[in-house]
């Protein structure tokens, strides 16, 4: 299934307001678990080639000085 960025702002949107309700297209669909609702908004990220948070961990970069500071 191919993805829109809008139903992927739906779905940040939800997970931001805490909230298991989406609604998509004019559909409602509402999750039980916020775990589902971060997995389904990972995979619709991966896919549209856009890197969340959780997706993004490891790719920080850590400065590093000769003082040990």
């Amino acid at each position: 299934m191919a993805y829109t960025l809008a139903q992927l702002e739906s779905i940040e949107a939800a997970i931001a307001s805490g909230t298991l309700r989406v609604e998509i297209d004019n559909r409602i669909v509402v999750y039980q678990k916020m775990s589902d609702l971060i997995a389904l908004r990972n995979m619709i990220a991966s896919e549209l080639g856009i890197a969340t948070v959780s997706t993004a961990r490891g790719r920080a970069w850590v400065p590093t000085t000769k003082t040990g500071l």
